[in-house]
């Protein structure tokens, strides 16, 4: 695998397609912006749907901020985004250059490349299968997974993760190349916090056993430590057998933030702003108000203070807007060095040790909700992962034998939710 590539500076537009029509252009301006505009025949397509809700369809370009903001959300975060940008030759602020170079995969159905790129339809489906070896050597590389092979790998995912887009071919795992979709997320595991992969397989378990409508997951035995393997929601197997790409986008997409802002102390999306946004876009609004409220009850229960505006998308799916399955779901109260402070405020309280029934009836009224409706759909939430907490640790140990996450997690979990019933009551 050609591990060193390096990206050019861009000099013309890049394309934005969705399967095989050109949706419109990304442009970068002097300075150091960049803009977006839709494509005449995108605009007269019938069947033609805005990239965003915050950028409706019109002839006039969209510029500064608004177009930033939703194209740089495509791209990886962080440490991944330096060692991506390191590894690229570029610098850590340059987005136009790197969605060039990666942005041929990203989250949703939309396809960022550069001019020479041929379109979906160019290309037959090809892949080129990871080795035991190479995925050692990708655990090796800390970063480096999200960035691998040569010039026909595009691959970008948003998030801190390290995470790479993958098929399964033969039950093995194996990277898309040229335009190939990836149908999985492969979530490897963390050098700083332990046995991650298995915290998200259990909680995302655990969600799933209550009801919730969660991503499919499995965990990745091909690593060691073991990996997590995640089933994508914005991605749908066809007739032939083709994999056919779901258009979606984050809350921080969808109310105009960069990804720098998506905590609520930082001037990202707050809850009551999210519920406010699924009653303007989504197709059945209160179906998913309650599926929101059932989110952040499950992030009380489970000690998630991670819940931030990048882990909630609308999808698209061509039926109506949807929020989308629940991901990246898992225990953070686990690791002792991370914030414990709820990523998104309940009312005015973001401390979930003491979080009480008044609380979440202040974000009822902030968010022009029912207070009936949260309460139950909150004592609801946390009836269930009582209920089912007990039998999913059995199942759970009877799967991965006495993994270490089941030392403390479950018990943590169980305690957890009898002290958040008590302040509801």
């Amino acid at each position: 695998m050609d591990r060193t590539a390096r990206a050019t500076a861009v000099s013309s537009p890049l394309d934005v397609w969705y399967c095989e029509q050109r949706v419109g252009e990304i442009r970068a301006t002097n300075g150091g912006d960049f803009s977006f505009e839709y494509h005449p025949d995108w605009l007269a397509n019938r069947d033609a749907f805005p990239v965003s809700v915050r950028l409706p369809l019109r002839v006039a370009a969209w510029t500064g901020a608004e177009a930033a903001a939703w194209f740089g959300n495509l791209l990886p975060e962080g440490t991944a985004r330096e060692a991506v940008c390191g590894r690229l030759g570029l610098s850590v602020g340059n987005d136009i250059d790197l969605l060039a170079a990666i942005g041929g995969e990203c989250a949703g159905a939309l396809r960022v490349v550069p001019k020479d790129v041929p379109r979906g339809a160019d290309l037959e489906d090809t892949f080129e299968e990871l080795t035991p070896r190479q995925l050692a050597s990708l655990l090796e590389g800390g970063s480096a997974p999200l960035l691998v092979g040569g010039p026909l790998v595009r691959l970008s995912l948003a998030g801190a993760q390290n995470k790479l887009p993958v098929c399964l071919v033969g039950g093995n795992v194996a990277l898309p190349t040229g335009s190939t979709a990836s149908t999985h997320l492969l979530k490897l595991p963390h050098a700083r916090f332990a046995h991650l992969p298995m915290n998200e397989a259990y909680v995302m378990g655990l969600a799933a056993r209550i009801g919730l409508n969660v991503a499919k997951v499995e965990v990745y035995l091909g690593t060691s430590p073991p990996s997590l393997l995640v089933e994508r929601y914005d991605r749908r197997v066809t007739e032939g057998e083709r994999v056919a790409r779901l258009h979606q986008e984050d809350f921080c997409q969808a109310t105009g933030r960069p990804a720098a802002r998506k905590y609520q102390q930082e001037g990202g999306p707050s809850l009551a702003e999210c519920a406010e946004l699924l009653a303007r876009h989504t197709s059945r609004p209160l179906l998913e108000l309650r599926r929101l409220v059932e989110w952040q009850a499950f992030n009380v229960a489970v000690g998630n203070s991670d819940g931030h505006g990048k882990n909630l998308s609308l999808l698209f799916d061509g039926v109506g807007v949807r929020l989308a399955p629940f991901y990246d779901l898992l225990s953070t109260r686990h690791y002792q060095a991370l914030d414990r402070a709820l990523a998104m405020a309940v009312g005015p309280r973001r401390d979930a040790d003491t979080l009480s029934r008044q609380h979440w009836e202040a974000f009822a009224e902030d968010a022009s909700l029912g207070r009936k409706l949260v309460r139950d759909t909150v004592r609801s939430v946390i009836e269930r992962v009582a209920e089912a907490q007990p039998s999913w640790a059995a199942e759970f140990a009877g799967r991965h034998g006495r993994h270490p996450i089941l030392q403390t997690l479950p018990r943590w979990i169980e305690k957890n939710v009898r002290a958040t019933a008590r302040r509801l009551a």
